[in-house]
């Protein structure tokens, strides 16, 4: 099994004690690269995802959206599971082929090697450095202006997020995209890989904003595999 695979079950393994938004972020994006390399999906890194997205579906502190979100992502990891193959395509025990009737019957090796699917183009995550009046720190020095502080809880996610993007855009499934991808390349690229405490609550506030209105947030593809996993425990 490739190193996707390996990489999968060491964050699922360390996002067990997180936060339920962490483990619900950490289980979503390690989904979203197993659709895309399906020789990748192993029964073991399935496994994991089920534990820990059921850990949110009973933990008592989840939110009714946290534990929708969770039900969705298992209703995924079923439809990657190799266990779940088609019904023509039913795997039969080995023991079960080796001896029918007192006489030795040798299965055919071709039928458990599971085919090589072909690996689907990633689509470009769309980011425009421009889309934000003055880029992402504008955006933070907006927010905070305005009165906002770090450790303000978020009451209106729609109010927080129209404020970061000012009056020249209208906030709608875009433009949250544009601030986590803003966000996500300000990270990499000019913060040193350190994730400000207003961009936080930027970030968090775009998830409760586009999750339950279904909209997409793209993976920036500046960002490794690794590195998309720690900017979210950042």
């Amino acid at each position: 099994m490739g190193n996707l695979s390996t990489l999968a079950r060491e964050a699922l393994r360390q996002a067990e004690d997180k936060s339920i938004t962490k483990r619900i972020l950490t289980s979503r994006k390690i989904i979203c690269d197993l659709e895309k390399q399906p020789n990748e999906v192993s029964l073991r890194v399935c496994a994991d995802l089920r534990k820990v997205l059921l850990s949110v579906t009973t933990d008592a502190e989840a939110s009714p959206e946290q534990v929708k979100d969770a039900k969705s992502l298992l209703i995924r990891v079923r439809t990657i599971n190799p266990r779940n193959l088609k019904d023509d395509e039913e795997e039969v025990p080995i023991e079960e082929l080796e001896s029918t009737n007192s006489r030795t019957v040798y299965p055919d090796p071709e039928k458990y090697v599971r085919p090589q699917m072909p690996k689907t183009p990633r689509e470009p995550d769309g980011y425009q450095a421009d889309f934000l009046d003055g880029g992402i720190d504008a955006a933070i020095e907006r927010v905070i202006a305005k009165g906002y502080t770090p450790e303000m809880t978020i009451k209106q996610d729609e109010t927080f997020l129209q404020t970061g993007l000012g009056s020249s855009r209208i906030l709608d499934a875009q433009a949250a995209d544009q601030i986590w991808l803003a966000i996500s390349y300000a990270w990499k690229e000019k913060w040193n890989k350190t994730l400000k405490p207003m961009a936080q609550k930027l970030q968090t506030s775009v998830l409760s904003y586009s999750n339950p209105r279904g909209f997409q947030i793209h993976e920036p593809d500046c960002l490794s595999f690794v590195e998309s996993l720690e900017i979210r425990g950042a």
